[in-house]
């Protein structure tokens, strides 16, 4: 028996109430993502009927979703401060939090004339695209060790139409060319930072789904954000800034290890109270 629109969307969301925290948002999302409609032409075309191939194609993506694969990663997108990024297996998916480490990147680079920029560990280009749609005087480059992140990332480069990125590929500030070698502006870096007894506790999105290079960074969780601070200070400039992610249970002992190499080392909290956002200046000369 064919379906109507309404009816479709009552079936998911009731599938997916048993699995996901918001199931009457993510019934419209992906019942709008399969009709190929936006979700308010979708409830004005409410009683409209949904072919048979449009219905099994819903009930597969509930399953995979009811399995704990990412919402992200059935839709093919995710919003991104003003990009639409495509994302998919092999790629983090960038978070709303991530979207204020880019506020205060550009906020650190404000007031310098044609900015060199540096995103390390890019993985979709969320953070290096954004800095280089809304700075589009910047010189950015995005460094990225797994291919297929960077795929992704060299991908979204040309959605977005920032084709003057350079992406790299490799660890960290590695694969930098020597002749920025002390003259960055910033360094900005949404580094893995959970150790790797906490993935067993994280969503099943996260620990099942979303590259673990992404998400795991050792024994404790500082092991590559203690790289990035360590190895930024020889590509930045006297009075350059990093500007990295963390989290809360791993913000004093990241500003520790700020303070031992930057002034104004501090960690400012995002939206909701959680010290997310750590940064500090390299000594003006």
């Amino acid at each position: 028996m064919t379906e109507d629109v309404a009816a479709v969307l009552r079936r998911m969301r009731t599938r997916l109430a048993r699995s996901v925290d918001s199931p009457a948002v993510e019934a419209e999302v992906l019942v709008a993502h399969v009709l190929g409609r936006s979700r308010a032409s979708m409830y004005a075309h409410a009683t409209s009927a949904v072919s048979p191939d449009d219905a099994a194609r819903l009930d597969e993506l509930v399953t995979r979703r009811e399995t704990g694969e990412p919402l992200q990663y059935l839709t093919g997108h995710q919003g991104f401060r003003r990009l639409d990024l495509a994302v998919g297996p092999g790629v983090l998916v960038p978070r709303p939090e991530t979207e204020l480490v880019v506020e205060q990147a550009l906020r650190r680079i404000a007031g310098v004339d044609r900015p060199a920029v540096v995103d390390a560990g890019t993985g979709s280009g969320a953070i290096a695209l954004s800095i280089a749609v809304e700075r589009p005087d910047a010189r950015v480059w995005a460094t990225e060790l797994s291919p297929e992140a960077l795929a992704w990332a060299r991908l979204n480069a040309e959605r977005v139409g920032a084709p003057g990125v350079v992406m790299l590929e490799g660890d960290l500030l590695g694969p930098l060319p020597e002749a920025v070698r002390g003259k960055l502006d910033l360094v900005v870096a949404n580094p893995p930072y959970l150790a790797a007894s906490q993935l067993a506790s994280t969503a099943p999105d996260v620990r099942d789904h979303e590259p673990v290079l992404a998400t795991v960074s050792g024994p404790t969780g500082l092991e590559v954000p203690a790289r990035v601070a360590r190895e930024a200070r020889a590509w930045l400039r006297p009075g350059g800034w990093l500007v990295m992610e963390t989290w809360p249970g791993q913000a004093d002992e990241l500003l520790g290890l700020l303070a031992e190499g930057y002034e104004e080392a501090t960690v400012h909290p995002d939206l909701a109270g959680s010290l997310r956002i750590a940064e500090g200046r390299l000594p003006p000369p």
